[in-house]
């Protein structure tokens, strides 16, 4: 197992990151490399992705969970699923701090992933570097993401004046 963590701060208010997190709809995206998706429920949406480990190319088919754990403050994910005679197992953990001096909030994440199969037994040590990547690119997508919405919002406030 593999164990990553950080943590960015965003400026928007906790509750407008609570509820992106919340929507699978607009976390969906975030996934790196996504070819397709689709939400079950408020909680539960299946993903496929394209992933790439050296020359070895192919899709994963992904189903994730998202968990409330304290409402408003901390949330989990869980992505199974597998592809190319592979699997994945990853669980993130997610942590909202308001921060009263900069107007936004502090986002920190862990996740823990398992990698099984052939690309796990072919990748070795690149399959580290390739996770940290993915996790990472995933929270940066969040993130810029939020940034995004903020700056339309701003952008349409001004529209109205």
């Amino acid at each position: 197992m593999k164990n990553y963590s950080g943590d960015f701060t965003i400026p928007v208010s906790r509750e407008m990151v609570w509820n992106f997190l919340m929507d699978p709809h607009k976390v969906g995206p975030c996934l790196p490399d996504l070819l397709s998706m689709d939400v079950t429920d408020n909680q539960n949406f299946r993903a496929k992705v394209r992933v790439g480990l050296g020359p070895i190319r192919g899709a994963f088919d992904l189903a994730n969970v998202i968990t409330i754990e304290e409402p408003g403050k901390a949330a989990s994910m869980s992505v199974k699923g597998g592809g190319m005679g592979s699997g994945i197992d990853m669980s993130a953990k997610m942590f909202l701090e308001d921060l009263e001096e900069q107007q936004g909030t502090l986002l920190k994440w862990t996740c823990d992933v398992v990698v099984s199969g052939p690309i796990a037994t072919i990748g070795g040590r690149l399959i580290d570097g390739q996770a940290r990547k993915i996790t990472e690119q995933v929270f940066e997508n969040i993130r810029n993401a939020l940034i995004s919405m903020k700056n339309e919002v701003a952008v349409a406030n001004e529209d109205e004046e």
